[in-house]
């Protein structure tokens, strides 16, 4: 079980309090534009957040490990949500996009994202990423951890594809390594103790989702990644628009389902996963966008590892030593592509 924080109910209040203000101070007084400008200084070339910066292999895989760490995080987070705690798909999908609009109206201060929200690009780009979330959180309804990721890695066999259909880019070794570690997980399919009908079931929901989402985001983002501050205003729009489009289904419920209570656990757990998703969609922005998509796609995936590691320390789910031996085996193969 999610470990609760010390702080007592009645001297919450007062926490909350001294880390707004605090942060009220800081956001007062910090200038993004001027953050920007100093990174692009010529004495910070090397660090400089710039076009070019975006299309080296080394920041791209970076950027895609950090949006993949978060993306496990998150992942455990949901799957205790959902499928421990039994709350509504729906609302827990609501929440998640509420609390992270609580951020993109601080940041609204600094950035003009608005006109974005007309482009019908970002409209559907925001739709495939909440269709992705949502597919994710049917999955972590019935599935553990490991079996959401087991189902997922069957994409990497079409990804590298739908890559190179939208950006002409295409490297034959990271295919074959894709090929080598989706065989992998074939095998472990073959032989675990999973649920095989859960195991397919979740390849036809998040696999076509995922293969789409693939295709799209080079051609859908391509005209917003010339600058950190385009970027940064996309990502904006983009958390709105995710949050506008989980409303709808609200309003076709009659009811709601499931064990939902918002309790200070709650809170604590819809707060860390906003950063932690503003964090996230910043980064695989900028990862999916890029001509090197299909490097970053494979170290993308990576969050499969982080979410294992993290559901077996924080939510206590049991994998077998052999299960926990394929998932290293193939992250492993992923880093070693970079060194041969």
């Amino acid at each position: 079980m999610l470990v609760h924080t010390n702080i007592s109910s009645k001297s919450l209040p007062i926490y909350t309090d001294m880390i707004y203000n605090s942060f009220l101070d800081w956001y007062a007084r910090i200038d993004v534009y001027d953050l920007i400008i100093f990174l692009n200084h010529p004495y910070f070339n090397y660090y400089r957040l710039g076009k070019d910066m975006f299309q080296t292999s080394t920041v791209i895989i970076l950027l895609a490990t950090l949006s993949a760490f978060s993306r496990g995080i998150i992942s455990v987070i949901d799957r205790y949500q959902i499928g421990i705690k039994k709350n509504s798909v729906i609302e827990v999908n609501f929440f998640n996009n509420l609390f992270t609009l609580f951020f993109v109206i601080l940041l609204a201060k600094k950035f003009y994202f608005l006109p974005y929200l007309l482009d019908w690009r970002v409209l559907m780009y925001s739709l495939l990423v909440q269709l992705v979330a949502v597919g994710y959180s049917v999955l972590f309804r019935k599935m553990t951890i490991l079996e959401s990721i087991m189902s997922a890695k069957m994409a990497d066999l079409f990804i590298p594809l739908a890559v190179y259909l939208s950006t002409g880019t295409f490297n034959l070794k990271t295919y074959i390594l894709a090929i080598i570690t989706t065989l992998l997980v074939l095998f472990w399919f073959r032989d675990g103790k999973s649920n095989k009908g859960d195991f397919v079931r979740g390849i036809f929901i998040i696999v076509p989702l995922l293969v789409i989402q693939a295709y799209l985001s080079p051609i859908l983002v391509g005209n917003y990644k010339n600058s950190l501050e385009q970027i940064i205003s996309f990502t904006l729009a983009t958390l709105v628009l995710r949050f506008i489009i989980c409303m709808f289904p609200l309003f076709t419920r009659r009811r709601i389902k499931g064990n939902f209570n918002l309790n200070g656990n709650s809170l604590v757990l819809y707060s860390v996963r906003s950063i932690l998703t503003v964090l996230a969609q910043f980064t695989f922005t900028i990862v999916t966008s890029s001509p090197l998509a299909a490097v970053g796609w494979i170290f993308l995936n990576m969050s499969s590892l982080y979410g294992l590691i993290a559901s077996s320390l924080i939510i206590k789910e049991k994998n077998t030593g052999r299960e926990v031996l394929l998932i290293f085996i193939i992250t492993f193969i992923m880093i070693l592509e970079k060194f041969i």
